[in-house]
């Protein structure tokens, strides 16, 4: 109980400390407000203890909200020690800039990111429904200060879209959570049999797909991810895609009703499933027409996100598939986690030590990251596509196994970590002649990339561990051998200038980060712009039924009815267009209100 209730007070009370000194302007309080910051790091020490050593524990606060209830089980404990390396390793590399004075507003920085760890921890250990989205909440506007820190004007763009996503996040959520709750599903484990057993199941796991699918980058509510991860600060960048998109994946495997046979469950697993792979193949086109390294990694997470995705919906598909689906996720969410906070951190480290004698170490890095991510064999992303194919190997999709399809996500994988690689090399560089904090947080991550997936997958999930036997070595690489073949025949049309006419060239101006968000911004302008002619010209009308009332009433009123003239001049102040637009509005959500009492 105390090292849980540490994991979640500690990293508060850095924060809690931090911000009490910045409101003072004394050289003792910069001085503290310097210290709390550096210290920082050492915030995530009770989380990875906990990890490592608490599975099992419970904790019951029961004056805290409706009685929070948190735990370490299966699915929490190998994602909460994920989230602190990654959140240490970004914490790290804030700390040296902040020795270094490089970057302004780092302290701010670093309170945010402790705010989203406490928040990401815990929708990992919620284990009840008001807890989760408490915690959920606070990672998600505790997230906007990460990505706005740069304040420039990409930044500010980037933000207002999570925003205004988070909202949309936050408001399917909760009314999802309250249709849970009212059902019986208070508690966590309750969670799904009260959804499948609900009067609103079809509702709630709508709302479920899109609240969570937020976070989770499912198509077409990824948007957020393209911008938000260019705009903010590397270490920013490896907690957003490593550890917080991961929060919507606990949702779904907290509340969605796996392992229930239900006709309705099926189609709705048939739908994420779509959605999934569609996520999972059209972020590989985009993804390689874009010319910034961190905009190249975020379709990358899109596409390993529907990968997730597509392992989950298994789970809804077939019933008798959800522990070993549940599983199979978490082992490779572990996996994803530390190979893209690797690549990410090591955007300004091959920046900084990618030359010179730390060459060949950075090197070996990012390559080692890159193969993981694609999932060559012995390494931890082979691990993760093995289980996972294992998990949905009974289900097909239009007469094909789905244990077939998902090893092709390898070979965008492959064509995405083609393109990062090249637009990184050809990037500015600004050499650092000594190594420093921001090069050892990058190391530890990297190793935790190579050590933990696999201490995840073989001690803490009940997955099947690899034999790697020939056909299963085959496997892995021939994913890995189409995407080498295909970027090298692009890159070869291309050098000669062989690619057809209409084929978008590799530069990054083919289609914009955010993709079809540019289109959904044009479709609101558009009814922005619709709606104020048709405000307008309700206004208009309304103007004119309100002066032909008022010609009526000042008609009666010079027979005398000098009480009814005075109630027409009140209401004629008090603009009577407005009025009548909200009886216009009332009317109908009457209406539907009535017709709802009706037909329940």
């Amino acid at each position: 109980m105390m090292l849980m209730s540490a994991t979640f007070l500690v990293p508060l009370l850095v924060v809690a400390i931090t911000a009490a000194a910045g409101i003072l302007s004394t050289r003792i309080a910069f001085g503290v407000r310097r210290a709390a910051a550096l210290s920082a790091p050492a915030a995530v020490v009770p989380a990875v203890l906990l990890a490592l050593f608490g599975a099992g524990h419970e904790l019951h606060v029961p004056w805290l909200l409706f009685g929070a209830q948190f735990t370490v089980d299966p699915v929490a404990r190998p994602l909460l020690l994920v989230a602190a390396l990654l959140y240490g390793g970004g914490l790290l590399a804030l700390t040296w800039l902040k020795l270094r004075h490089v970057e302004s507003g780092s302290g701010a920085l670093t309170s945010f990111m402790l705010m989203s760890f406490v928040g990401n921890i815990g929708t990992y250990l919620a284990a009840d429904t008001v807890s989760f989205y408490l915690f959920f909440a606070l990672m998600s506007f505790s997230a906007a200060g990460l990505v706005v820190h740069y304040r420039s004007r990409a930044a500010h763009r980037a933000t207002r879209v999570y925003l205004v996503m988070s909202v949309l996040s936050e408001t399917a959520i909760l009314a999802a959570f309250m249709l849970t709750v009212h059902a019986g599903g208070l508690a966590l484990t309750d969670a799904p049999r009260a959804i499948a057993t609900g009067d609103h199941l079809s509702l709630t796991v709508v709302l479920l797909f899109v609240g969570l699918g937020v976070k989770a980058g499912l198509v077409p509510l990824h948007v957020w991810l393209p911008l938000a991860h260019p705009a903010a600060p590397p270490a920013a960048s490896a907690v957003l895609s490593g550890a917080m998109v991961k929060a919507g994946l606990v949702g779904w495997l907290r509340f969605l009703p796996l392992g229930h046979q239900d006709r309705t469950v099926e189609i709705l697993g048939w739908v994420l499933l779509s959605l999934a792979l569609i996520g999972a193949f059209v972020a590989v086109l985009v993804g390689i027409l874009q010319k910034d390294p961190k905009v190249v990694l975020a379709y990358s997470t899109i596409s390993q996100l529907g990968f997730i995705t597509a392992v989950v919906a298994a789970g809804l598909l077939e019933p008798e598939l959800a522990p070993l689906v549940a599983a199979a996720a978490v082992v490779y969410a572990v996996h994803h986690g530390l190979a893209k906070g690797t690549l990410f951190l090591g955007v300004p480290v091959v920046k900084h030590y990618g030359r010179g004698a730390t060459g060949v170490v950075v090197a070996i890095g990012m390559i080692g990251a890159g193969l993981a991510v694609a999932g060559a064999p012995l390494t931890s992303g082979a691990f993760g596509k093995y289980v996972s194919k294992e998990a949905v190997a009974p289900i097909s999709v239009l007469g094909v196994g789905l244990d077939s399809i998902l090893p092709l996500v390898a070979t965008g994988s492959t064509l995405l970590l083609l393109r990062f690689a090249w637009v990184l090399w050809n990037t500015d560089r600004d050499p650092r002649r000594r190594p420093d904090g921001e090069l050892v947080s990058w190391l530890l991550v990297a190793a935790a990339g190579i050590v933990v997936p696999w201490l995840v997958g073989e001690r803490w999930t009940p997955v099947p561990v690899p034999g790697w036997e020939p056909y299963v070595v085959w496997n892995a690489v021939w994913p890995i051998l189409l995407g080498l073949a295909l970027g090298g025949t692009v890159w070869w049309l291309q050098a000669r200038d062989k690619l057809p006419g209409w084929a978008p060239r590799a530069d990054g101006t083919a289609i914009q980060p955010g993709d079809v968000l540019g289109a959904e911004e044009n479709a609101v302008s558009h009814a922005a712009r619709t709606g104020g002619q048709f405000r307008n010209a309700l206004h208009h009308g309304t103007e004119t039924v309100a002066r032909g009332w008022a010609r009526f009433w000042s008609a009666a009123a010079e027979h005398g009815k000098n009480s009814v003239y005075v109630v027409e001049r009140r209401l004629e102040n008090w603009s009577v267009s407005g009025s009548v637009l909200l009886l216009l509005l009332a009317g109908p959500l009457a209406v539907m209100v009535l017709a709802g009492r009706w037909f329940m």
